[in-house]
């Protein structure tokens, strides 16, 4: 993802993603986010879960409050991991990784699963220009 986006996501969701410049032996946020294709469906399900971890806080404290421990692209779909969660943040998420196997991950055009080995979700334009492996 663009250094731009990626700032963004962070700027906005920041008990979600307090981890994402934290050295790799702490969280795998270090390696960051996935295309800029899925950049809108991981705003969308993290504009869910920041207020969900909110009240979590508020209820709890911040100790052992959930946040990103990974997002990223396996096998040409958007994983989303949580340091815990509760029903309806696994219930989001499910979603957002569903939605992002028909969402180009380049570009966010309409697209499917491709490829035998590696997997990749695009769209017709941007798997016409892709090298192949």
């Amino acid at each position: 993802m663009s250094p731009d986006l990626d700032k963004k996501l962070c700027e906005a969701f920041p008990l979600l993603y307090r981890d994402r410049h934290a050295s790799m032996m702490e969280t795998c946020m270090c390696w960051g986010f996935p295309g800029d294709g899925w950049f809108q469906l991981i705003w969308d399900l993290s504009a869910k879960l920041e207020p969900m971890i909110r009240k979590w806080v508020n209820e709890n404290g911040m100790e052992n409050a959930p946040h990103a421990l990974q997002v990223k692209e396996k096998y040409g779909l958007l994983c989303f991991y949580m340091s815990g969660e509760t029903a309806e943040m696994s219930a989001a998420i499910d979603v957002a990784e569903n939605m992002s196997a028909a969402t180009c991950e380049d570009c966010s055009a309409p697209g499917r699963t491709r490829g035998t080995s590696w997997l990749s979700t695009q769209c017709d334009a941007c798997a016409s220009r892709a090298v192949p492996l």
